[in-house]
C-alpha cells in the first residue's frame, strides 16, 4: 500500500510531526511505501521518508515561498509573529499554488492509494481535488483559524465533508470539530490508542500495532470507495 502524508511544520520540532514520522516508519517496516510532503523552514537531509519539502522562508532567494513559515493561532497574548490568519491574499494564493503543484507531482509520480493530510483547510481541500481517497487528521490548534477566518472556513468545510474518515487525538477535539463541521455519523472518530502511544519507540512492538491499525483504516476507505476486494 502506498500512503502519502501531508504536513505543515518541521517534523522534528512538533509532537505531531514526530508522530507522523513514527507512523510512516511503522508502515515502511511493515512492508508498505509511505512518504511525506512537508512545508518547512529549513533544508534538511536527515529524514529518509521525505517525498518532498516546500521551503518557506523570508529572505532566502532559493526558497519556494518568500515569507516566514506561518503558524496557527494561539491563545491571546501569545501570538506568533506570522500567523495563517495574518497572511495576505497574495501570500495565501502563493502558498496554495505551491502546495497544489507539489501535491499534483506526488500524485502523478508516487500514485498513492491513500493520502493522509494532517490538517483540514488548504492541504485537506487540495486533497479533495486530487480524487484520491483520504483520511484527515485534525489536531486542534488549527480549529480556531478554521472557525473564525472565512478564507479557511470554506476550505476546511470542504475537506471535512469529503474525508473518508476524520481522526481526532482525543474526545475533546472530536467534540469540538463535530460542533464546527457537519460530519456524517461515524466518519469522525478518536484515533485508535495504537496510533497515540506515550513513547514513540522505533523498536517497540507498538510500531507493528500502529501499522496494522493504519492499514486497517486505509483499507476500509478503499473498500468503501472501490468495493471489498475478494
Amino acid at each position: 500500500m502506498r500512503i502519502l502524508f501531508l504536513h505543515h511544520f518541521p517534523l522534528s520540532e512538533s509532537a505531531i510531526g514526530r508522530r507522523i514520522l513514527w507512523w510512516a516508519g511503522a508502515l515502511v517496516d511493515a512492508g508498505h511505501d509511505a512518504r511525506i510532503l512537508v512545508v518547512d523552514n529549513q533544508r534538511r537531509d536527515d529524514e529518509r521518508l521525505i517525498a518532498d519539502r516546500i521551503l518557506c522562508r523570508a529572505g532566502d532567494p532559493a526558497a519556494d515561498l518568500s515569507f516566514d513559515l506561518p503558524r496557527f493561532s494561539t491563545p491571546a497574548g501569545n501570538e506568533s509573529s506570522h500567523r495563517f490568519a495574518a497572511l495576505s491574499d497574495t501570500e495565501l494564493a502563493e502558498y496554495r499554488a505551491q502546495l497544489r503543484h507539489r501535491l499534483d507531482t506526488q500524485v502523478y509520480h508516487f500514485n498513492p492509494d491513500v493520502i493522509h493530510p494532517q490538517h483540514a483547510w488548504i492541504f485537506g481541500q487540495l486533497t479533495v481535488e486530487t480524487g484520491v481517497p483520504y483520511v484527515l487528521s485534525i489536531w486542534g490548534p488549527e480549529l480556531a483559524d478554521c472557525q473564525h477566518e472565512p478564507r479557511y472556513r470554506a476550505l476546511a468545510e470542504q475537506a471535512a465533508a469529503n474525508a473518508g474518515r476524520i481522526l481526532a487525538p482525543d474526545a475533546a477535539t472530536l467534540d469540538r470539530l463535530e460542533r464546527i463541521f457537519e460530519v456524517d455519523p461515524g466518519r469522525a472518530i478518536v484515533a485508535p490508542a495504537a496510533l497515540n502511544p506515550v513513547e514513540l519507540d522505533e523498536v517497540s512492538s507498538n510500531r507493528a500495532e500502529a501499522a496494522a491499525e493504519l492499514v486497517r483504516l486505509y483499507q476500509t476507505l478503499l473498500d468503501e470507495r472501490f468495493g471489498t476486494s475478494s
